[in-house]
């Protein structure tokens, strides 16, 4: 029997292991928004803030959740939650920077209400000038510190200490919900093949 006699003519159905990133990314989305709007309310509300740690702890696991009640065919395992976690961790890091960015302009330059943020933030510097100079020689010149002291409160050392704390945070977020995805994913397996044994 030839090749051409053995095939049905048919298009094969799509392979099951094969994410559908756009339905990811709209289950992702309104996770995502979620968790920047909680974020921008914590600045108000420390409760709200709670339920944006909530949703980064959660967010992956609801949008594997959400992924799988709009695809049930759909074969999810801990690879696929690791990569859902990344994208959702991406997507929470760009809602969060872009409500706290906007807030943060509407605070300094329509209501000037940044001095709190500043104090706190001069206050940390000078702290960890403070315990530098105590791991550092005691006997520096005077005025060599009164140099470093000006060169950290400078505006570009005072933007790379808020920039270098943004990415840290980052970090541990992506962490976090790359490795509660791959959770998930794998949770999801296990209860996949439990059913099939029934």
């Amino acid at each position: 029997m030839s090749a051409a006699s053995s095939t049905t003519g048919a298009i094969p159905p799509p392979r099951p292991r094969m994410v559908e990133w756009p339905v990811v990314v709209s289950c992702a989305m309104p996770v995502a928004i979620a968790t920047g709007v909680f974020a921008i309310g914590g600045l108000v509300a420390g409760f709200a803030y709670f339920l944006s740690l909530l949703c980064i702890l959660g967010g992956s696991g609801m949008v594997l959740a959400l992924y799988r009640a709009r695809r049930p065919l759909a074969r999810i395992d801990g690879r696929v939650g690791l990569r859902v976690g990344l994208l959702t961790g991406l997507m929470m890091v760009t809602a969060m920077g872009i409500g706290l960015s906007a807030t943060g302009v509407l605070e300094r330059f329509a209501l000037h209400n940044m001095a709190g943020f500043d104090e706190d933030l001069t206050k940390q510097q000078q702290l960890g000038m403070q315990m530098a100079e105590q791991m550092l020689a005691s006997d520096k010149d005077p005025q060599l510190k009164q140099m470093e002291l000006e060169f950290a409160a400078s505006p570009e050392i005072r933007a790379g200490t808020v920039l270098f704390g943004a990415l840290f945070r980052t970090g541990i977020l992506l962490a976090f919900t790359t490795g509660l995805g791959g959770f998930a994913g794998l949770l999801q397996t296990r209860r996949r093949a439990l059913r099939s044994g029934d």
